[in-house]
C-alpha cells in the first residue's frame, strides 16, 4: 500500500512539473501500447467538434440575413405585413432565433476543441495514454488543489458547456432544416452534431469515472495516513509510559538508598 501511494505521489509530482512547462505541439514521443488508439480517437473527436463548430459558424452567417429581415419586419405596421408574400413571418422569426443561438455557440465549440487538442499534446509529451492523463490530472487536482484544480475544473466546465449548448444547437438546426433544407451548412450541422453529442457523452462519462477514482484514491491515502499516525502515536505513548515508569522506579530506588 505504501509503495502504491508513493508511486502515485511521484507520478503526480511529475505531472505537476511537466504541465508547468509550455510544450510545443506534437513535440515527439507518444503513448505506448493501447494509448496510440486512444490518441487517434481523441484526435477524431477533436476534429469532429471543430468540424461541427465550423458548420455552426457557416449556418450562423447564412441565418444572419433572417435576423436582419426580422429586425426590419418589426418596424412595419400590421397592415403592411398582411400584404407581404414570401416566407411566413413566424418562420423568419424562428430562423432569426436560430441565428442568435448559433452565433453565441460558435465560441463554445472552439473552446472544447482546444481542451481536447491540449489533452492530446500533453499525453504525447508525457508519453501516457489520454485515459491515464485524465486520471492523473484528476488525482493532482484532488491532491494539490490550487491552480491544478482550477485549470482542471475550467477544462471540464468547457466540455459540459458544449454538451448543454450542442443540445440547443441541434434543436435549432432541426427547426431550420424543416423550414429550408438548403440553408448553407445546415445538413452537415444537423448530422454531425448528433455524432459529436454521442462522443461528448462518452468523454464526460470518462471524466466522471476519473473524478470518482481520484476521490477514492484520496480517501484511501487519508485513511492510510490516519492509520499510520495512530500507530506512531501508540508507539510514542507506550514509550512515554515506559519512560515514566522507569523514572518512577529510579526515584524510588534513590529514596531507599538515602534511608
Amino acid at each position: 500500500m505504501e509503495n502504491q501511494i508513493s508511486l502515485r505521489a511521484s507520478r503526480q509530482l511529475i505531472l505537476c512539473a511537466a504541465l508547468a512547462i509550455p510544450f510545443a505541439a506534437q513535440a515527439g514521443g507518444g503513448a505506448a501500447g493501447g494509448g496510440s488508439t486512444e490518441l487517434t480517437q481523441l484526435q477524431n473527436n477533436t476534429e469532429l467538434i471543430a468540424q461541427v463548430g465550423e458548420a455552426v459558424n457557416t449556418t450562423s452567417n447564412t441565418l444572419m440575413t433572417a435576423q436582419s429581415t426580422m429586425q426590419q419586419l418589426r418596424q412595419l405596421s400590421p397592415d403592411v405585413l398582411s400584404q407581404m408574400t414570401g416566407l411566413p413571418i413566424d418562420q423568419v422569426q424562428k430562423m432569426a432565433q436560430a441565428y442568435e443561438v448559433m452565433n453565441k455557440a460558435s465560441g463554445v465549440y472552439k473552446d472544447a476543441a482546444a481542451v481536447l487538442e491540449k489533452a492530446r499534446n500533453d499525453a504525447i509529451n508525457l508519453n501516457v495514454s489520454p485515459s491515464e492523463l485524465l486520471r492523473m490530472k484528476a488525482e493532482v487536482a484532488a491532491a494539490y488543489g490550487g491552480q491544478y484544480q482550477q485549470v482542471y475544473e475550467q477544462e471540464q466546465a468547457k466540455l459540459r458547456r458544449l454538451a448543454d449548448v450542442s443540445a440547443d444547437v441541434q434543436k435549432q438546426a432541426e427547426t431550420v432544416k424543416g423550414i429550408d433544407a438548403n440553408v448553407k451548412g445546415i445538413q452537415v450541422l444537423a448530422n454531425q452534431n448528433v455524432k459529436m453529442q454521442a462522443s461528448l457523452t462518452s468523454l464526460n462519462e470518462s471524466v466522471s469515472t476519473a473524478n470518482s477514482m481520484a476521490a477514492q484514491a484520496g480517501a484511501a491515502d487519508q485513511a492510510k495516513a490516519k492509520q499510520s499516525a495512530e500507530y506512531e502515536k501508540a508507539i510514542l505513548d507506550e514509550f512515554n509510559k515506559r519512560h515514566a515508569t522507569q523514572a518512577s522506579e529510579l526515584e524510588a530506588l534513590k529514596n531507599l538508598s538515602k534511608k
